[in-house]
């Protein structure tokens, strides 16, 4: 029936276009392979989406997420829920760390990380994430781990506003200090920030949107006294997990998976 012909060329289309925001650039038999459908298939079912801006073509024969794909899916990460997208995921770091757990998204306005979501330590020791407070990007390591994958441009302009440290009044790392943190964050995949005077310290990841670009960062800080040296590396491949899963749920593809 054509009922059920129309049906399933819908389902094949919705299928193609998830392995487009999935695959970067592609050629017709690459898709083809990754959909397990005949190249002409693919060619047939690429033509309203290549129509629609869903697609557009890249170099030689490639073809590429097009404009409007990345605008509906810029309105989607808008509109969504972020605290409680992430809460879960927040939820089970908390579980395994019983330590202070927070998700902030980068605010470019005022080159911030704001406190969407975060789950208090149950210890009376604690060092304080509020709701909706804004981070400087300069000091901690939420802020930090958003500044490290930011354009150039915009770490030069954070790096001109530090300030003094807002609870140690100390002065900020220097520029080659500073590239040590961002060269180490970007190699790594996450930030490590530790002020034993002010019994302060945090592990942090980036979140990414779907297309690549910075969102936010998610963390876990404790007392520094707690948060020993030794618990970070296993800390730090727990955040980055969680980042890396949020990120995902995002639209985002790690590039080191197969």
């Amino acid at each position: 029936m054509q009922e059920d012909r129309d049906r399933g060329s819908g389902l094949r289309t919705i299928a193609l276009l998830k392995l487009v925001a999935e695959s970067g650039t592609f050629t017709l038999s690459q898709m083809a392979a990754r959909a397990a459908l005949p190249v002409s298939s693919v060619h047939r079912l690429l033509q309203p989406l290549l129509q629609s801006g869903l697609v557009e073509r890249a170099d030689g024969q490639a073809y590429c997420a097009g404009s409007e794909l990345l605008r509906i899916a810029s309105l989607v990460v808008r509109n969504t829920d972020m605290g409680r997208l992430a809460r879960p995921i927040l939820q089970r770091l908390w579980v395994e760390w019983e330590e202070t757990v927070s998700l902030c998204l980068y605010k470019p306005a005022t080159q911030t990380a704001v406190v969407v979501e975060t789950i208090q330590t149950p210890h009376p020791l604690r060092f304080v994430i509020e709701p909706f407070a804004e981070l400087s990007l300069i000091w901690g390591s939420l802020g930090r781990a958003i500044l490290a994958h930011l354009p150039p441009a915009e770490i030069a302009s954070a790096m001109e506003r530090p300030g003094l440290g807002p609870l140690s009044g100390q002065p900020p790392a220097t520029a080659a200090e500073m590239a040590d943190v961002i060269a180490h964050a970007r190699a790594k995949g996450f930030v490590h920030y530790r002020n034993a005077t002010m019994d302060a310290a945090g592990v942090a990841a980036p979140v990414f949107q779907g297309d690549g670009g910075i969102l936010g960062s998610l963390g876990i800080t404790a007392p520094a006294r707690r948060l020993r040296p030794e618990l970070v590396p296993r800390m730090a491949e727990a955040v980055i997990a969680a980042a890396k899963e949020l990120s995902g749920l995002l639209g985002w593809r790690d590039a080191a998976r197969p």
